[in-house]
């Protein structure tokens, strides 16, 4: 009973101390701090130096020792000092959304923020609170880098993220709560060591003869090595035949019979394993400037080739709706 009192508790006080950072600190692409979204307090060093300043002001008033009394003074001077220094150093920039998340999810993606100002602030940090992975910060010049580990693909809208800085002694902590409504999209691991996903769709269509009048139209210009999952409509048997190995005709002029690609489940693997192994196709294909269709669940991408095609076509990976939905 204590504990769900104790959960509730908590609950209700996330959601009150959400709904005051909404008000306070509002959602926006771009932040100016000042002093109505800075917070600053003193750091666990800071409370031990102000404890141990005061039991030194109360020791020199009973010894009566004027140099142990000019001491703590000095050094409450300079505990308020750091105060002020520590709010200045954060208030007056201006911190804007630069590049959103987006990658693999077995590589670190990284959030990008651009800070604005006439003087660079110092020491300045930033992190997400309860983040279930590791993060790492780096600041940059006039720029801030938050580096997160995500664990599976798909979009997901990244919560408050915290900066905050220590500088100069790490007396005070002054901090804000920025909301830049900002989304992170975290594509399949590529998984390779298996046939392209297009081979079993171009034989069960029988496309072998629309491939061979295409390259009617085209001249041949030599051969290339063979890879799986081209076309056995390529193949140059002769030279096979004479123990060359597998070699594939190369044509010049009009382009070939595109690949198509779909999810549909290899054997032996799971719907995930299905999209990691088309996120490796995909970019074996751009990188050969092969053009290439892709269909996932009920999205279909056209037809096409380079990298803009693989960053639509891994996006469409990320989006797409896990096999227990």
């Amino acid at each position: 009973m204590r504990l769900k009192l104790l959960k509730a508790f908590k609950q209700w006080k996330g959601v009150r101390s959400e709904a005051w950072l909404a008000k306070r600190v509002p959602s926006s692409s771009s932040l100016r701090l000042t002093r109505k979204n800075l917070f600053i307090l003193p750091t666990r060093f800071g409370w031990v130096f102000l404890v141990a300043l005061v039991v030194m002001l109360m020791m020199g008033s009973n010894y009566q020792n004027n140099l142990i009394i000019a001491l703590g003074l000095w050094l409450l001077a300079l505990w308020l000092v750091c105060l002020v220094l520590c709010h200045q150093n954060m208030s007056g920039n201006t911190v804007s959304l630069l590049q959103r998340p987006e990658g693999q999810c077995d590589k670190p993606l990284r959030l990008l923020l651009n800070i604005v100002n006439n003087k660079q602030p110092q020491a300045l940090a930033a992190e997400i609170k309860n983040w279930p992975s590791k993060q790492a910060y780096q600041q940059l010049d006039g720029q801030l880098a938050l580096d997160l580990e995500v664990q599976q693909r798909g979009r997901q809208l990244l919560p408050r993220i915290s900066l905050s800085s220590i500088f100069p002694l790490g007396l005070f902590r002054c901090w804000t709560v920025a909301d830049f409504n900002c989304e992170l999209l975290a594509y399949p691991a590529p998984l390779a060591g298996f046939a392209c996903p297009s081979q079993e769709w171009v034989e069960a269509h029988d496309v072998e003869r629309a491939a061979s009048d295409s390259q009617l139209q085209s001249e041949f210009s030599g051969l290339k090595a063979y890879r799986s999952g081209e076309r056995k409509s390529l193949l140059a048997w002769k030279q096979f035949a004479a123990g060359r190995g597998l070699q594939t005709k190369a044509f010049t002029g009009n382009p070939s019979i595109d690949l198509h690609l779909s999810d549909r489940r290899h054997s032996g693997l799971n719907y995930e394993q299905t999209l990691s192994v088309l996120a490796f196709w995909l970019r074996q294909l751009a990188q050969q400037q092969q053009s290439f269709s892709l269909q996932v669940g009920a999205k279909q991408l056209a037809s096409g080739s380079g990298q803009t095609q693989l960053k639509v076509g891994l996006r469409l990976l990320a989006e797409a709706p896990s096999s227990d939905e």
